[in-house]
């Protein structure tokens, strides 16, 4: 594979999920769909066995869904998957934000479940290195022919890590990423136009600070982002670059490391650091990991404008922070906008590989054939379409042929945190793009042109981060001392005094630089030529 047949972009997107489904689970066990049958994938264990499936935990379950580890859809799957098969589904917790530290302790301490995930490929490589995973091609062979035939080979061949299969890739639909959205009461108060420069924008905040149009009373966040968010109008700063650069200083596949040794990108922070000089963003963004104070400051009617996730259900989807905004500020609306401009006036932002989330089987596991079976009877066709949209008259009613969420309080308790239980998929998949994407607005009955102007946006100028073809042993080595130091350069550039930027990021970088980012660097850039000599 030649280089230049890989797209490339200068961060990695923090591991987040797809938007497309956010609702959730629980309640007493229901009949399968009539359409979902159940694959064993072979014959069903003659002795019971329990297997372990690690489940992320948002902290987000409505009143009365009851735990990520026992409601609707857990039952379910023990109905029709575990029952049939004499395997008893045990779901292993994990937060959300904490999924690479707690997944680490268990990998070292031995109590890590059948079936692991991570969006972080360093992570991968270090399991790899030490030989902690279980290598899958027999296993799938033998056990996966829906797997399989759902993936393809493509998608499978970016689970191969030191040239084997020791991960199985979700798929990916859609990948699209990042979107930035705007008061349009607040703009329509004020008189101005939508802004479609990172001047304009600038200017926006500007008056929103000096006008308060929505009288808050001195709380107003004219921009507000999460840590990773803010990387968005950040990146419209870094420079054009070669080939040979661009795999050299920007993130790599799936290790979420800023890439701060872009050219231009510490102007993009100065950019940032000046807003904040100015009173335009939230000074405590980095505090923010997972987004839920910027939600309730939107909930609130404090946040001008906002860069996130495109068409999240968190912010559209049913019980969302725009039902909660309009009852709270009657009349507030949000547009959805892309207006930070390069150098060519392009607006680049990240989007996804065609991959999400890497399935692993720890070394240590007992029942590796039996977590396979399970990934192939979730590849099916009728149990993926159950587990990403529900129950026909419970939680959507066809339109077109597609499924639309029903978004009453009653639908919620059984639906909102699907994505984390459909793990083959980050997404939805009806065959085409189009589809796709008339699929997905369609989860967001209240909201479809912003939802799916949102995805329009996120997907416009996107670029995939670069994928070398063999790991990166330094970035293996160093990966997350090197992501705290990249975050550490960007939260201390934006929160120093202006006259002070330079010394305090510069200093930063440099120290990257010697624990290991100039190391990095170098064996990306000989990788790059050796991958182009073949």
């Amino acid at each position: 594979m030649k280089a230049n047949q890989r797209r490339w972009f200068g961060i990695s997107a923090a591991a987040v999920m797809l938007a497309g489904m956010l609702s959730a689970c629980s309640g007493p066990a229901k009949e399968a769909a009539p359409n979902t049958s159940v694959s064993t994938a072979g014959s069903a264990s003659k002795e019971p066995v329990t297997l372990k499936v690690e489940m992320f935990d948002r902290g987000n379950a409505p009143a009365g869904a009851g735990p990520v580890d026992n409601n609707f859809w857990t039952q379910w799957i023990q109905k029709n998957f575990g029952d049939p098969n004499n395997i008893k589904l045990q779901f292993v917790p994990v937060p959300r934000t904490q999924e690479v530290d707690k997944l680490n302790v268990l990998m070292a301490t031995g109590d890590a479940p059948d079936i692991v995930f991570t969006y972080d490929t360093s992570t991968i490589n270090g399991y790899v290195k030490s030989g902690g995973l279980t290598e899958l091609s027999s296993l799938i062979d033998a056990n996966g022919p829906n797997l399989k035939k759902f993936l393809g080979t493509e998608i499978l061949s970016y689970g191969i890590f030191s040239g084997k299969q020791y991960a199985i890739p979700a798929k990916r639909p859609l990948q699209f990423s990042k979107s930035t959205y705007i008061r349009k009461d607040w703009l329509d108060k004020l008189g101005l136009p939508v802004p479609k420069t990172t001047d304009e924008f600038y200017k926006t905040m500007k008056a929103f600070k000096e006008k308060d149009p929505g009288q808050t009373g001195g709380k107003l966040i004219p921009y507000n982002f999460n840590a990773d968010d803010g990387m968005v109008p950040i990146m419209s700063f870094v420079k054009k670059m070669s080939e040979e650069d661009k795999y050299a200083f920007s993130s790599a596949q799936g290790s979420n490391i800023p890439g701060v040794l872009m050219p231009g990108f510490k102007e993009g922070v100065q950019f940032i650091n000046k807003m904040n000089a100015e009173g335009l963003i939230k000074r405590d963004f980095a505090l923010d990991k997972d987004g839920n104070a910027n939600r309730q400051d939107i909930s609130n009617g404090l946040v001008g404008a906002f860069t996130g996730l495109a068409a999240h259900p968190s912010m559209m989807g049913p019980g969302n922070v725009f039902d909660t905004l309009k009852k709270n500020v009657p009349g507030a609306e949000y547009i959805v906008i892309d207006p930070f401009t390069n150098e060519e006036g392009k607006t680049p932002k990240s989007i996804y590989d065609p991959i999400g989330m890497y399935m692993m089987i720890p070394k240590t596991s007992k029942h590796a054939a039996e977590a396979i079976k399970y990934l192939d009877w979730m590849s099916k066709p009728d149990v993926l379409f159950t587990l990403t949209n529900g129950i026909e008259g419970q939680h959507y009613t066809l339109e077109n042929g597609l499924p639309k969420a029903i978004t009453t309080d009653e639908a919620k308790k059984t639906f909102y945190n699907n994505p984390d239980i459909a793990i083959m998929i980050n997404g939805k998949d009806f065959g085409s793009q189009e589809k796709n994407l008339e699929a997905t607005v369609l989860s967001f009955p209240d909201y479809k042109e912003v939802a799916l102007q949102s995805i329009k946006n996120a997907l416009k100028d996107g670029e995939t981060v670069p994928r070398l073809d063999r790991p990166i042993e330094s970035e293996t080595k160093y990966g997350k001392v090197l992501r705290d130091k990249a975050q550490e350069a960007i939260v201390k550039g934006v929160l120093a005094k202006p006259d002070e930027f330079n010394k305090t990021y510069d200093g930063i970088i440099a120290e990257y630089l010697k624990i290991g980012g100039q190391a990095v660097a170098d064996e990306r850039r000989a990788a790059y030529k050796d991958m182009n000599k073949k």
